[in-house]
């Protein structure tokens, strides 16, 4: 067989990689380059990135809370970077201070208000002028065992009344399955359906402890593109988001085995992510790790 024209191809293709200069940026330029590196393999979804730093990052031990004045300043340096939600709290006066300026930025659309199964936390998210909030509860046996003077019905009423109540006020609502890669699906589609009725548009995979897997032939409930393909058979909630903590190792393949495994399901994925990783224990995928594994 003879590699000559094959050869040549390469050879002009290297000595056109060699050209490239890191410290001058041409869109064009480098889109030939990816395609060359890495050939196209293009997701059938609309990707959002969900940045948590300024929620669970803060959560990382050892970590300075950032000041407002500073808080603020990340939350445009993520803006720039290209996310397009921003989750925070609102319970301390430090908490309300950073809001109100990052609202003076004009973030006031991307920013999502963290909020307990209460309705006193969304009333405070539409003191400040919230848009959306993410509603968080536990959805496996393990964790509920902080009630257990509750019936599984009464939890699921409990969330039920505070997902209306959101949406009653005109807020869009997330849900956050806490521990969802340690739950009964027989539990937890029930869930899922019953915040889906009551008007939650999106449901968040928490993989809380970060043993979640990413190969498509894993079961539930470790099994995360199990977990997003039974959520689209077997639930009503329009969209889905995957929270991944980084115990193993796995954050960032896991969120982008769910980002796959929802591509050509679902129009839209959330990705809830952290710069650097940062947060509780080990941390969270990374947001410019998925950012770059979606470009390419």
């Amino acid at each position: 067989m003879n590699f000559d024209k094959m050869e040549k191809a390469k050879r002009e293709q290297l000595g056109e990689i060699r050209g490239f200069s890191p410290l001058e940026f041409d869109p064009e330029k480098w889109e030939k380059l990816r395609k060359v590196v890495y050939k196209p393999h293009p997701l059938n979804l609309d990707v959002v990135i969900d940045d948590t730093t300024l929620r669970e990052g803060l959560q990382m031990a050892g970590l300075v809370s950032p000041r407002p004045a500073d808080t603020c300043r990340i939350a445009c340096m993520l803006r720039d970077t290209g996310v397009e939600r921003l989750e925070v709290l609102t319970y301390t006066n430090s908490d309300q201070e950073a809001i109100k300026l990052m609202q003076d930025e004009g973030l006031e659309k991307m920013l999502a208000a963290w909020c307990r199964v209460t309705r006193a936390d969304v009333d405070l998210a539409l003191k400040f002028d919230f848009e959306q909030v993410g509603v968080s509860h536990p959805v496996s046996y393990i964790h509920f065992e902080k009630w257990t003077d509750k019936s599984l019905q009464e939890l699921i009423e409990r969330v039920v009344d505070t997902v209306a109540y959101a949406v009653e006020h005109g807020l869009k609502v997330f849900v956050h399955g806490e521990d969802s890669t340690r739950a009964d699906w027989t539990f937890e589609k029930v869930f899922i359906n019953a915040v889906a009725d009551a008007g939650a548009s999106v449901y968040r995979i928490c993989d809380t402890i970060g043993c979640g897997l990413s190969d498509p032939s894993a079961s539930l409930p470790n099994g995360i593109p199990a977990k997003i393909q039974q959520i689209k058979k077997d639930t009503k909630i329009p969209n889905v988001e995957i929270h991944a903590h980084d115990d193993f190792g796995n954050a960032v393949e896991n969120t982008m085995a769910a980002i796959r495994a929802a591509s050509g399901l679902f129009d839209k994925v959330y990705a809830s992510t952290t710069f650097l990783g940062i947060g509780d224990r080990a941390g969270n995928a990374e947001t410019e790790k998925i950012i770059l594994n979606c470009y390419v």
